[in-house]
């Protein structure tokens, strides 16, 4: 079989082509081309354009900082027989040498810059200082405010052996060694953040998560004291006490008070352990453990019970929620504890947003739940669970309810509420995580949030939609 005569590629070995639009080609395309009458314009001779490209494939080939900082210095005194020194620009704004080839630097180490760090090409003596400056989309990210973006400079010397003309190439040169500069001082302050976060995921399983389990036991011993009070009880009534009303009272209160911390601690366990959980921050994104669930009985009803008492003082009437009759929802292979958490965004919007409808129903305000199986709700053949919760108020405008899912967008009848315009966002990244999607629809009376987890899915399945890039 000859070239020609090869069959195509696997259709299933191709995910997606991506063309340059031709609204961002264009541009492009004219950039280089004015790229190319630059270069063209600058006239540089053999040496000086070999040295640019000699630098560039050095700095990709040597990894560690000291060969970095030894490429910036030994580039021109191998091909221009110059000497270098090579500054940085430190927090206390002075000039620090941290890399040089000739013995005659004009101020070895560190040393408080007269006149100001350079911010453009200056000769002093036969010395020539060329500013090196950081990539001004990313100044914010560097630990300290360089002055006019300068996080350094590039001393070449002597002067008398340079051209009159050469100043335009070492301001390419210096350059050139910024960018790399600054993606490298970039990268190591991420990795100075990866290994906090690292150290930070570990202590919180052994300082936070292992202690929290403790409380558990604590309760527990707490319920068996409380119980106590039930045999005494019974001594107190048969001894004729008067007291035994009393304590009767006292053991009904103490039993809903633990029964309403329990609540609370096994809502903020579960949350804990979820979100602090190390292999999110191993992996640098949530991490699924999914697991057969009912959506119903594990998930809406307890996270609903939760909200009851904070939805009633509201006069926020629950009606439907969850809907009556049997659920199509009642095995998802989902993860349980940030799906739970998915909820409970939707069910505190709630709290917080409902209001009455302005349909001219006079009707007060109120929340519903909805649970539908549809046939091909995420594709041709691939059926999904829709799970709505309407609530009543102002119907929010079609290009605002499109916005919300995104970071930081929050809706205009937010404005006197608190919140941050990330719940709805985090909704979005976990059922999106789960292969579904989320959405929201507005009517007269007000506003259902829905999402759509796959009706499907078995363990094996589940891997490999999280293994999908």
């Amino acid at each position: 079989m000859n070239q020609n005569d090869k069959p195509p590629p696997s259709p299933g070995l191709i995910t997606s082509i991506h063309c340059p639009r031709p609204a961002r080609a264009d541009p492009i395309a004219a950039r280089i081309k004015a790229k190319t009458a630059d270069y063209s314009s600058y006239e540089f001779t053999e040496p000086q354009s070999g040295a640019l490209n000699i630098f560039f494939d050095l700095v990709q080939e040597f990894e560690s900082e000291e060969d970095f900082r030894a490429i910036c210095v030994m580039v021109p005194k191998v091909i221009f027989g110059l000497d270098c020194a090579l500054y940085l620009v430190t927090p206390k704004l002075n000039l620090r040498c941290i890399a040089c080839t000739g013995s005659d630097a004009l101020h070895p180490g560190l040393f408080q810059t007269s006149p100001a760090i350079p911010q453009h090409p200056d000769r002093r003596d036969e010395h020539w200082y060329f500013p090196i400056r950081a990539n001004p989309r990313h100044i914010k990210e560097l630990p300290f405010d360089p002055p006019g973006d300068v996080i350094g400079c590039l001393e070449v010397h002597p002067a008398e052996r340079m051209a009159s003309g050469d100043s335009l190439f070492w301001e390419k040169y210096a350059n050139r060694i910024g960018f790399q500069l600054h993606n490298r001082m970039m990268h190591e302050t991420n990795e100075r953040h990866l290994r906090f976060i690292r150290s930070l995921a570990k202590d919180i399983g052994h300082n936070v998560i292992v202690p929290n389990m403790y409380f558990k036991l604590f309760f527990n011993r707490l319920k068996r004291t409380i119980d106590q009070l039930g045999p005494l009880q019974r001594r107190m009534l048969n001894a004729g006490s008067p007291h035994c009303a009393d304590v009767m009272d006292l053991q009904t209160k103490l039993d809903a008070q633990f029964s309403e911390i329990i609540t609370h601690y096994e809502q903020t366990s579960l949350y804990l352990e979820t979100l602090l959980r190390q292999s999110h921050f191993e992996k640098g994104h949530y991490v699924l453990e999914r697991r057969a669930c009912d959506m119903v009985t594990q998930i809406i009803e307890p996270q609903l019970h939760h909200y009851l008492p904070r939805l009633a003082e509201n006069n926020i009437e629950v009606d439907q929620c969850p809907p009556p009759g049997p659920s199509p929802a009642n095995e998802l292979y989902v993860d349980v504890g940030l799906m739970a958490q998915v909820y409970a965004n939707l069910f505190s919007n709630a709290l917080k947003y409902t209001s009455p409808p302005q349909d001219g129903s006079g009707q007060g305000k109120s929340l519903s739940c909805s649970i539908q199986r549809i046939p091909h709700a995420l594709g041709p053949g691939k059926p999904g669970i829709r799970f709505g919760l309407f609530t009543t108020g102002p119907p929010i405008p079609e290009e605002t309810g499109s916005q919300l899912f995104q970071a930081g967008v929050r809706g205009s009848q937010a404005e006197k509420v608190e919140g941050t315009g990330h719940g709805l966002f985090f909704v979005k990244q976990i059922v999106e995580l789960h292969g579904g999607r989320v959405g929201q629809r507005a009517t007269a009376s007000g506003n259902e949030f829905y999402l759509i987890l796959p009706a499907t899915l078995t363990a094996r399945q589940a891997v490999d939609l999280e293994a999908t890039p």
